[in-house]
């Protein structure tokens, strides 16, 4: 396994590596890990934890994180009882094995797992002071198969901390309630609501916060608040 360099202060041994992000910055660190191509899991003092595999990460996840096996479990290709003995017993990949049962299956878990991963280095890319250790060849029963490269997936997450501060103009708390529109504007009379908008569109019932919607579908709060914005600048919502 090669030496981690990098400019900041960090301590490292044989086995492992740790710091604080006050010492660097939380992106720098993701980038050093990718070019030293390791194998192993980014620990921070939050509990959140990120894996790698060749200096790709499959898995990451925060504190907010819902369980990652309700999200395999979106797949539709098990059970959760079937998938949470497959993650406590599996002796391989359990995305290696539940790829394997139909043929969209790896295609659905790909996309998935990537807006999970997404959404956590969303949330983690924000400054922070917390202390991190990695430790070398740590795995998750998950498996890697589908790795995504550090850079693309930081670029990704640093986009949405540009689009999340404009919704947070429009949108500055969860705790606002809205509705559909009386009437829509002049020239998009005609428009038509996808079967996806229609989801959330359902629940706007003029009692239902933001946050109420979040909890109701499982869905990411970036999910949730990026449509509404759509939605209000299209004037298809109001603030109630």
């Amino acid at each position: 396994m090669p030496d981690l360099e990098v400019p900041f202060r960090i301590v490292q041994s044989e086995d492992a590596l740790a710091g604080t992000f006050a010492d660097v910055p939380f992106t720098s660190l993701l980038e050093a890990i990718a070019a030293s191509r390791r194998t192993g899991a980014l620990l921070i003092g939050d509990g959140s934890e990120i894996y790698f595999a060749d200096g790709q990460i499959y898995l990451a996840r925060n504190s907010s994180s819902p369980a990652v096996e309700s999200v395999l479990f979106g797949a539709g290709t098990a059970t959760q009882d079937e998938i949470a003995s497959l993650m406590s017993t599996h002796e391989g990949s359990v995305v290696d094995e539940l790829a394997g049962r139909s043929d969209d299956a790896g295609d659905v878990l790909d996309r998935l797992l990537h807006e999970y991963n997404l959404t956590a280095l969303f949330e983690l890319i924000v400054p922070s002071t917390n202390a991190f250790e990695f430790e070398n060849g740590r795995t998750h029963a998950i498996g890697s198969r589908f790795a995504e490269p550090v850079e693309e997936l930081v670029s990704q997450a640093q986009r949405r901390l540009e689009i999340w501060k404009e919704i947070a103009a429009r949108i500055p708390t969860t705790d606002v309630v809205f509705r559909l529109a009386h009437e829509l504007p002049s020239g998009n009379e005609e428009r038509m609501v996808t079967s996806d908008e229609w989801r959330y569109l359902a629940l706007l019932d003029g009692r239902r916060s933001v946050a109420d919607v979040i909890t109701t579908t499982g869905e990411s709060a970036f999910r949730v608040c990026s449509l509404f914005y759509r939605l209000l600048l299209e004037e298809v919502i109001v603030e109630k």
